[in-house]
């Protein structure tokens, strides 16, 4: 297991996959696994390494097109037939195989294990011949076959005589006055002509269709017909002769299907070792050397996602189980962890890392990592819980070749507790030999790390003058939160940072209570006005009397119903003329009072009982 989620190497996927050609590497790029020993993570790294030196000596790759090439041959072994276009770049994927076998046999003695790559390619000559000299600008070549020439040549002059004679009419006085406009318009295989409805009949010809107003009809003349049909029947066997070549090819695709999509694995497979050497040599990486000792050594690495970093250096021999990093919030404390996690990440990957001198990169099993908020609230867990939960996952699973990365451990509960349980869980890690990296605030933890022989302390730096972290690790020190600092220099009161040093001192709280009385003169709360449903009221806005629908959701404003309307008005002014209850009977509908379309409600209600005279109504 890997997650590299957390310290974001699926950004780095992303960007080596930027640099494959074929669609089918990029994908293979986004999925490809960590290699987990020592042999495949070396073999990855050697197969770079040859890669980098053909990119450093400016040689040019031959390589495959942008294209997808695994779509067509899936159609071919569907049964499907080929089109000229997809043919085509058949026929380059085996001239690419090809150039690629000789440009690697060139270069055997400086890239070995890549030309052995090669050396399993299968060079189809044959089939590339036939493709080129049957296809040719994306179309059956006339070389094809011996009619195919005479054909479209016969095709191309029935075509002449077709325009010729239609442009005798356009220009004859003659049809002149028949004509709606001036152009010649292809209907469906039809050459024709736009004629005006009235001389349909008068105008020779067959009426192929009609205009949407009925004003035009397209007619193909008579002296073409024959023209036409001459042209179809070439235009047919034009087409038989290219989809039996189109067949034929596409049917010797199908027989070397196999040998094409090896060579097609083999090729994504060096697609993807050249976006890897691109990658290395855009970062200007150095080759890491791998150990199987949990040696960690990274000498000026750079966090390769971050513009302008600080490079990170430092050394966990084999007899160390683990570092903890203090300092203040926001001094590269998780930065640092990252940058640590991609290191080993990316050399299981086959990639170079952006370092000023060679690392030291222990191969690892597994990658864990508890950085972040993991607040799970589909399962209704808080950050801490879910934390826990994560935890007690990695306890259980961790062995001596995992990588274990722990932001704040144990942060989110009672301090004394979570140091308690932090300490428990770096004890209990560091005995199954996993390579811990931790961060913390908690002095019990730094206390316990400084005082473990398995263990070392790192600071964060901070410049005391700009009041800003140089986001350096200084090992074998301990760093402070430098929190009452911090506080000082951004304007806390004297009296709070004294209440807090004495605190910090003697451990004794600060109990005093203060002595501030407050005056009883609070004002009395008028009461507010409250009308009724269907309350005939008196209101400034309108002369005659309103009736109260209810309070509006706006303060201090009412809704009221006049001439058959209703209005949102201020309720400052309102006065009560007479009661709902006073002027209608218990239990009457003041619904009733506030219909506007006295029609639509009755139709409405006739609908709601059923009335097929309504619903009749309703359909009309």
């Amino acid at each position: 297991m890997n997650n590299t989620d957390e310290i974001e190497f699926s950004r780095i996927r992303k960007l080596v996959s930027h640099y494959a050609v074929s669609p089918e590497a990029k994908d293979k790029i986004l999925v490809q696994p960590l290699a987990t020993k020592l042999v495949k993570a070396t073999a990855l790294l050697d197969e770079t390494a040859e890669m980098v030196w053909i990119l450093n000596h400016g040689l040019h790759i031959p390589f495959i097109s942008s294209d997808a090439l695994t779509p067509i041959l899936n159609k071919v072994k569907k049964g499907f037939i080929l089109n000229p276009a997809e043919l085509e770049q058949v026929a380059d994927f085996v001239r690419v195989t090809r150039l690629l076998v000789r440009f690697f046999n060139k270069q055997r003695n400086n890239t070995p294990i890549i030309a052995s790559y090669c050396d399993t390619l299968t060079i189809l000559d044959a089939l590339e011949s036939e493709i080129y000299n049957a296809i040719e600008r994306g179309q059956v070549s006339d070389n094809a076959d011996k009619d195919l020439a005479k054909l479209r040549q016969r095709s191309n002059k029935l075509s002449t005589n077709i325009q010729d004679t239609l442009q005798k009419y356009l220009q004859s006085k003659k049809y002149q006055t028949m004509m709606q406009d001036y152009q010649i318009i292809q209907k469906d295989n039809h050459y024709t002509l736009p004629i005006k409805a009235s001389f349909k009949h008068t105008f020779g010809g067959s009426i192929i269709d009609h205009s949407n107003n009925g004003n035009t009809v397209f007619i193909e003349p008579t002296k073409i017909v024959h023209l036409t049909q001459e042209k179809a029947t070439v235009e047919n066997q034009i087409y038989l002769i290219e989809a039996q070549i189109l067949g034929d090819l596409s049917a010797k695709i199908y027989q070397e299907l196999s040998q094409l999509e090896a060579n097609l694995n083999i090729i994504i497979d060096l697609d993807c070792i050249l976006a890897r050497a691109k990658y290395s040599q855009n970062i200007n990486g150095k080759r890491p050397l791998l150990n199987e000792q949990n040696q960690l050594q990274l000498n000026e690495m750079r966090h390769p996602l971050l513009s302008n970093p600080v490079p990170l250096s430092l050394n966990l021999d084999s007899t160390k189980r683990g570092l903890i990093i203090t300092g203040p919030n926001a001094g590269g404390k998780t930065v640092t962890l990252k940058t640590a996690g991609l290191a080993i990440a990316m050399a299981e990957f086959g990639l170079f890392l952006p370092s000023s001198g060679i690392c030291s990169i222990p191969v690892m099993t597994a990658i864990y990592t508890s950085i972040g908020d993991h607040q799970d609230l589909d399962n209704s867990l808080s950050t801490f819980s879910a934390e826990m939960k994560q935890m007690s996952y990695i306890v259980q699973h961790a062995t001596k070749y995992s990588l274990i990365l722990l932001d704040e451990l144990g942060s989110g509960t009672d301090p004394n507790e979570g140091a308690a349980l932090a300490i428990a869980l770096l004890q209990a890690l560091q005995l199954k030999g996993s390579l811990i990296l931790a961060t913390t605030h908690y002095s019990a933890i730094k206390d316990y790390s400084t005082k473990h022989s398995a263990f070392i302390t790192a600071a964060m730096d901070f410049d005391l003058k700009t009041l800003e972290p140089t986001y350096k690790l200084l090992l074998n020190q301990i760093g402070t939160s430098r929190a009452l600092w911090i506080a000082e220099k951004n304007g806390m009161p004297q009296e709070v940072l004294t209440q807090a040093n004495n605190f910090l001192n003697t451990g004794k709280f600060p109990l005093n209570q203060s002595k501030i009385k407050f005056a009883n003169n609070q004002k009395k709360i008028k009461s507010t006005v409250s009308f009724k449903k269907g309350d005939r009221l008196k209101v400034p806005e309108y002369e005659q009397d309103v009736l109260f629908y209810q309070n509006s959701d706006l303060a201090n404003q009412i809704i009221i119903f006049v001439n058959k309307t209703f209005k949102t008005i201020p309720v400052k002014g309102a006065k009560l003329v007479r009661k709902a209850k006073d002027l209608y009977p218990e239990g009457y509908n003041l619904d009733l009072l506030f219909i506007q379309d006295w029609k639509e409600y009755k139709l409405n209600r006739d609908l709601n009982r059923g009335s097929k005279k309504a619903w009749k109504k309703l359909k009309k």
